[in-house]
């Protein structure tokens, strides 16, 4: 008798803040939350060793009225709910109630606030949960938080915090995230007396990733607009070259708020495939906005994830999102004068250095960035949206064999056509789901591949091509193995597979393990072009192979493309199996250290220029790089 005992209310706050408040990032991100729900349109963060000594949060939001601010501190005190079926309906940051109480109970707090209307502000301390001080105070609109000792009376928990370099970089990434949720508030990061962060505010989301992550970054992202079934998904997603080793930079809001989501993450991922090299991890800010009714907050305690009430509308949409943006973008990479590799595209404009050009360029259509430290000038057709029609354009499919230049031409008119809305062509077609239509810079890449002069091979590896004042240095055996890469999947898809007969039956000799996948997966490997059949106990025949393989397939070639398809097929018919048509267009492309003829090489990047994406290879690595006039009379000392 007598085991069972009810907490007191302070014990029971510091175990509730290990919940919420593992780290002063979180106390950053509730802060924060708050001052956005608050309508603040400037936030001012301050931290000391890690904001472990002392955070300071400053904005200039409504404030609080002197009868709320002592309650605000109370347990599940709130503004943002009244009854459980607000919860449908979230649109605040924050709306529990526990933030608040959570961090004064396992710290010492200072708030100054004050409201508009209000003729004087409030001051309120509290320590350890308890309130200590309450009076008034001249304040100006808005309110300060000052967050001191994090920790002081709960060491089991201080003393798992990392060093205060570590600390402030997990500050970094929550105001990082808070800024791009936000790009109509100024926020600024104050760490050791140093601003590393500070935001424009101008509601513009590229000029925020230029200031957060600089020139290099914001050059390469692609513009991503699109929306279908409640869902639009906006924000912008990064070229290739900079892609990351890790997961950090993908950044995903669902109505403003940083989650993440493995669906979202699957969906942006999946689009990447055959785009990245495998363990590099795409750039992105993407931007979801959905009724609030079909999505759930409430899932983790500190508001990290998401959940939605129908998973695959959600993948569906992002996924197509994402690749229509990929495919409507240049990705051909170029050498600078220093040697690396860098997407081609549009470069900023540097802001005027004198008074009098800044106000000539202010009858220019752009935005105006001003930024403590870096300030440039964004040219309109940065912020210009690809428009939505009814269906995507799609690649005009072309045979390996030669055509005329008159063939080139229709080819060229076919694929004007395609990307011109409204066509007799689009009429006929069924209403496909809208999506995002290529930017007329894709259009200008295939065109100048096509129009491109032949100069030769290099170490009979790389294709040699020249187009006004640019070379491009073509990967031979890549920029094959994402023609045939194509050329299966799509074939494997309409179920109308290519196969070539065997003058003489391939003789294959399996395990008993293996044999009993291949039984398993007869309907796959007869889609793949496979004709084969079991002979014997562990013995398959095969007949007939997919034309794109070759005289020189080989047994062992039959065990590799059987071991990839087992390992990716569960028994679901409907799967494509990507990673076993890479094998196979890997395995059917030309070689590198291979001559080729003049004949060759047009058949080669007429095929390319019509790829869905002829830009990487199938494992991410680029096709295509371009290296302009300009760059190699630096190199030669023509040019300084």
């Amino acid at each position: 008798m007598g085991r069972v005992v009810i907490l007191d209310e302070s014990t029971a706050n510091q175990i509730a803040a290990g919940e919420v408040i593992e780290r002063p990032a979180s106390v950053v991100k509730e802060m924060v939350e708050n001052s956005l729900d608050a309508n603040a349109t400037s936030i001012t963060v301050e931290i000391l060793n890690g904001g472990i000594k002392s955070i300071k949060i400053i904005d200039n939001g409504d404030g609080m009225d002197a009868d709320d601010v002592e309650m605000a501190f109370e347990r599940y005190a709130t503004s943002k709910i009244r009854s459980i079926d607000d919860l449908n309906r979230i649109s605040t940051m924050g709306f529990r109630g526990e933030a608040l109480a959570s961090i004064a109970s396992v710290s010492k707090v200072e708030v100054i606030t004050k409201t508009e209307e209000a003729e004087i502000g409030t001051r309120v301390v509290t320590e350890g949960g308890r309130v200590l001080l309450s009076e008034p105070v001249g304040a100006p609109k808005g309110t300060m938080f000052v967050v001191r000792e994090l920790f002081y009376n709960t060491p089991a928990r201080y003393k798992f915090l990392k060093k205060d370099s570590t600390e402030a970089g997990y500050i970094h990434d929550i105001i990082t995230r808070n800024a791009l949720a936000r790009p109509d508030v100024s926020i600024k990061l104050v760490n050791q007396g140093k601003t590393v962060i500070h935001t424009p505010g101008n509601h513009d989301l590229l000029s925020t990733i230029y200031s957060l992550f600089g020139k290099e970054t914001a050059n390469a992202v692609i513009p991503l607009s699109f929306k279908q079934g409640g869902i639009e998904v906006t924000g912008y997603i990064g070229k290739p070259e900079i892609s990351r080793g890790n997961r950090s930079l993908e950044m995903v809001f669902v109505n403003g708020r940083s989650v993440y989501n493995r669906v979202i993450t699957a969906a942006i991922e999946d689009a990447y495939k055959t785009r990245l090299m495998q363990k590099r991890f795409p750039f992105t800010v993407l931007k979801l906005d959905i009724s609030p009714e079909a999505v759930d907050v409430n899932v983790h305690p500190a508001k990290l994830e998401v959940r939605f009430s129908d998973e695959n509308m959600i993948y569906r949409a992002v996924n197509i999102a994402v690749s229509a943006a990929l495919s409507g973008a240049s990705l051909i990479q170029g050498v600078d004068e220093k040697g690396s590799n860098h997407a081609q595209s549009y470069s900023y404009q540097e802001t005027p250095e004198t008074e009098a050009e800044q106000v000539k360029m202010q009858g220019k259509p752009g935005i105006r960035v001003n930024q403590p430290d870096n300030s440039l000038w964004v040219p309109e057709y940065r912020k210009k949206e690809y428009p939505v029609y009814s269906k995507p354009m799609e690649p005009v499919p072309v045979s390996e064999t030669n055509t005329s230049e008159e063939e080139k031409e229709l080819i060229r008119e076919e694929r004007r056509d395609a990307a011109a809305p409204g066509t007799a062509a689009q009429a006929a077609e069924p209403i496909r789901p809208a999506a995002v239509v290529p930017a007329p810079q894709v259009q200008d890449d295939r065109e100048r591949l096509l129009n491109a002069e032949i100069v030769g091979q290099a170490f009979e590896t790389y294709i040699i091509l020249e187009d006004g004042e640019d070379l491009f240095l073509v990967d031979q055996h890549a920029a094959h193995e994402r023609i045939r890469f194509e050329k299966i999947k799509k074939q494997y898809t309409l179920e109308n597979p290519f196969s070539q007969g065997l003058l003489s039956p391939l003789t294959v000799e399996l395990t008993e393990l293996e044999m009993q996948k291949f039984n398993e997966l007869a309907p796959y490997i007869k889609k793949l072009g496979f004709d084969a059949e079991a002979f014997g106990n562990r013995t398959v025949l095969v007949r007939a192979i997919p034309s794109l393989m070759g005289s020189s397939f080989s047994a062992r070639d039959f065990r590799d493309i059987l071991g990839k398809l087992s390992q990716e097929i569960k028994g679901v018919l409907e799967i494509i199996p990507e990673e076993t048509i890479y094998m196979m267009a890997c395995k059917s492309a030309i070689k590198a250290n291979r001559s080729m003829s003049q004949m060759e090489i047009r058949g080669l990047i007429r095929d390319l220029a019509g790829c869905e994406n002829p830009y990487t290879c199938v494992h991410g690595r680029p096709n295509i790089i371009s290296i302009g006039k300009k760059e190699l009379e630096k190199k030669f000392k023509r040019i300084v």
